[in-house]
């Protein structure tokens, strides 16, 4: 038997020494990144068949999407799952991946079994609305041409949100409303609807491109500013959410270029018939700060979309100023101060040449002072809580002998049908934030409806004056003290 020399021996004590501080430094080292793993099937994420429908799963959190390989299509994953139609026969190849630390980390690849054709479901119901049918294609625009006229809604562009989740109606369908938002009921998705020919700085009038879907073959075609896209999507009707790869839609250039949507991929559909279609795009940000950064600003923004060459009948409307032809002189004696809920946008009164009643409303939700602040310092108005504070000190005397005194100036009045008449004009003693009632007349609002669409009234006064020639008065709110 042969013995190891000592410093021999004493050397490989070193390189296993070495060997086993590498391994275990290895084994260790802080700066491993954890999600460098693969995405594996059944353990990472799964799928399920059922007929041509394709429901994939996967706990894998962050940006995560599935790719049809053959189509070279991607789908991404909402809330660890998406949903996918295949609606012709074949195996198709998929891979689940995740972006990990500006990594994509691809699974292996893995086969999807579709048994057979089934056009079937593109005859019928959303899938019918949104594409026209199987072997077929179906064309939208936005609803708004180059002379800024819209065809069907009251413009190309509305508004979702509220203040206690400015995202509520994402995940909410029509069929749950009215809809409890912490106690608040939301009749309609929409907290604005504006009218294009009273608020032309929305957008542009131009025409901003189509949007074509094939849903037999799950493509679509995009032409946006006079650049065709095409890619593929995915349309879930139960949850009415609709997924494009890499193309945007065709929507106005401003938002896009501020950066309000970050991500123009996960789209809602709002509402869906044979000729309307209203896409919502969650909003992040709009403007800057004063230090240049991004202003967040979470909301919804609807855009509005009709079927290229219909013929549409739109039903028009005659509106009438909501005037409370009741109220009388002796209504108005006594001391009345601003109601918390100072000042709002009242709707007019509108019958339609098709029968629809429009009644008057309010066109904000507001329900407290700092609230209606909050929301007017957000559209720019900085001052708004100091305004509204200064103007809560506030009385308004009207006497039985014609007399009154309206922020401590000395005036007279008279009432018919309605209509405040002032021996002197008006000059601040009703100004509030963006409305100031001037002049000699006022009128009193026979407002019916709040800004959800529920009924509404209320123990004071709504008194106001036209608003620049819309349908709509600017108000101020008065109770008695």
């Amino acid at each position: 038997m042969r013995k190891m020399s000592f410093k021999l021996l004493i050397a490989l004590a070193g390189v296993m020494m070495l060997a086993f501080s590498a391994c275990k430094d290895d084994k260790d080292d802080p700066k491993e990144d954890p999600t460098s793993s693969v995405p594996v099937i059944n353990v990472d994420f799964s799928f399920v068949v059922t007929g041509n429908s394709v429901s994939f799963a996967t706990t894998r959190t962050g940006n995560v999407w599935f790719r049809n390989e053959d189509a070279a299509t991607n789908y991404n994953v909402v809330d660890g799952q998406v949903v996918v139609q295949l609606p012709l026969k074949g195996t198709y190849q998929f891979t689940c991946n995740v972006l990990a630390a500006g990594i994509t980390l691809t699974s292996e690849p893995f086969d999807v079994v579709i048994e057979n054709d089934d056009l079937a479901f593109l005859d019928e119901g959303m899938w019918l609305f949104l594409s026209g049918g199987a072997n077929k294609t179906k064309t939208w625009r936005m609803d708004i041409d180059e002379n800024g006229k819209s065809l069907y809604f009251d413009g190309p562009i509305y508004y979702s949100g509220d203040d206690i989740d400015p995202y509520w109606a994402w995940d909410v369908l029509e069929s749950q409303l009215p809809y409890d938002l912490q106690g608040k009921s939301m009749a309609t998705f929409f907290n604005w609807s504006p009218v294009y020919k009273e608020n032309t700085w929305l957008m542009p009038a131009e025409n901003y491109g189509t949007i074509t879907f094939n849903a037999t073959a799950g493509t679509i075609s995009i032409v946006r500013n006079g650049e065709t896209c095409n890619n593929n999507f995915s349309f879930n009707p139960e949850t009415m959410k609709l997924n494009i790869s890499d193309c945007i839609i065709p929507v106005d250039n401003m938002r896009i270029d501020e950066g309000q949507f970050p991500d123009m991929s996960e789209l809602r559909i709002f509402s869906l018939t044979e000729h309307s279609m209203q896409i919502g795009v969650k909003r992040v940000y709009e403007g800057e700060n004063e230090d240049g950064s991004k202003k967040e600003s979470k909301w919804v923004v609807v855009y509005n979309f009709i079927v290229e060459g219909h013929e549409y009948v739109k039903e028009e409307f005659a509106y009438t100023e909501p005037v409370k032809t009741s109220f009388k002189s002796e209504d108005l004696v006594g001391t009345w101060k601003f109601d918390p809920v100072m000042q709002d946008w009242i709707g007019w009164h509108a019958v339609g040449d098709m029968g629809t009643i429009k009644e008057a409303s309010r066109l904000n939700a507001w329900t407290n002072t700092a609230d209606m602040a909050t929301t007017l310092a957000g559209w720019g108005a900085a001052d708004a809580a100091d305004t509204f504070a200064a103007a809560s000190s506030k009385e308004f005397v009207f006497n039985a002998d014609g007399s009154c005194v309206l922020a401590g100036k000395s005036n007279t009045f008279t009432v018919e049908n309605g209509v405040i008449t002032f021996g002197d004009d008006l000059t601040d003693e009703f100004a509030l934030v963006w409305i100031s009632l001037e002049g000699k007349i006022v009128k009193v609002l026979d407002v019916k409806k709040d800004a959800d669409g529920n009924d509404y009234s209320t123990s004071g006064i709504w008194i106001g004056q036209q608003n620049d020639g819309k349908n709509e008065s600017y108000a101020v709110h008065l109770i008695k003290k």
